[in-house]
């Protein structure tokens, strides 16, 4: 079973671990399945079976090919956990001015400590605050566990799922007028692209938002306009619209500068990078092999149920 792998990390578990019947190949035109997060039509090929994602999004998988040449696709979700505790420490960071304070007291400054109550530059306590999910899939349902301490004002929308103790509302614009705070914790697809358009936005008055899904989940320049205008109160991502490459190794992550905003807080696309979410994709993905090498493809996505 010839195997192409797009991730150094992964080619070197998979090389160490994998057991005999196995082949980890350098062309992908050698190869009968792919470890990747890229398909498309100019990677198929005849002897082509499928591709298994090392992580959760299928965004970089055009769906369309994968019904056209009738392939099999698996993604693996064991980091989901990490997602959802990044999710957990933006909204700390956010709502406690984790950031504005750090920096302030690098200059000496003390947020107003020494001028009295009432010049002081207070924060905000998620305890009791209410919060909406958008997205209750694996890192929802992750972070939902993580935010029942402080508070059981959660929200996420009714799709017609189990959705145990959280409180259901009828769509995007009743989770947004709802929440104190609200999480994206969806994939992307034609559904969710741009759905928190500037429409969506302008309802955020004096709330907090933060991405864990995907960037483009969120209209960039609706999204850059409600945090200048101050309508949008806060902002927190780990997602986002521009990403670096070979070619361009240093790179802000918008086309706009939310990297100079004072009430926005970014981290780099990290959220399922720790080593133990690292090992946990690796394993994932080495059991899928052996699983499909048996002939076991029930883990496989509902590729008809796909965006």
């Amino acid at each position: 079973m010839n195997i192409y792998v797009a991730y150094d990390n992964h080619k070197t578990y998979l090389k160490e671990h994998l057991p005999a019947g196995f082949n980890v190949v350098d062309q992908k035109e050698d190869a009968s399945w792919y470890v990747d997060g890229v398909l498309k039509e100019a990677d198929v090929h005849e002897g082509l079976s499928g591709v298994i994602i090392p992580f959760t999004g299928h965004n970089g998988i055009d769906i369309d090919v994968m019904k056209k040449h009738d392939l099999t696709l698996f993604n693996t979700t064991v980091h989901s956990v990490y997602v959802a505790e990044m999710a957990h420490r933006l909204i700390l960071a956010s709502l406690g001015g984790l950031i504005q304070y750090h920096n302030n007291l690098t200059h000496q400054d003390w947020s107003g400590r020494t001028l009295g109550s009432e010049a002081r530059i207070p924060w905000d306590s998620l305890i009791n605050k209410s919060v909406g999910i958008y997205g209750y899939g694996r890192i929802g349902q992750h972070l939902e566990t993580f935010l029942r301490p402080y508070t059981n004002k959660l929200f996420t929308i009714d799709r017609g799922k189990d959705y145990g103790d959280m409180n259901l509302v009828k769509d995007l614009d009743a989770l947004v007028e709802t929440s104190d705070v609200v999480v994206i914790c969806a994939p992307l697809n034609a559904h969710t692209l741009d759905a928190f358009n500037g429409e969506v936005l302008s309802k955020m008055n004096d709330k907090t938002l933060i991405n864990v899904g995907r960037g483009k989940i969120i209209n960039e320049k609706a999204l850059y306009q409600a945090l200048t205008t101050g309508t949008l109160k806060r902002f927190a991502s780990d997602v986002w619209y521009v990403y670096p490459d070979q070619d361009t190794p240093k790179t802000y992550p918008s086309n706009y500068p939310l990297h100079t905003l004072d009430n926005v807080i970014m981290t780099p696309h990290c959220g399922g990078h720790t080593e133990e979410a690292e090992l946990a994709m690796q394993q994932s993905v080495l059991n899928q092999l052996k699983a499909i090498k048996q002939g076991d493809l029930s883990g496989a996505l509902d590729i008809q149920k796909l965006k």
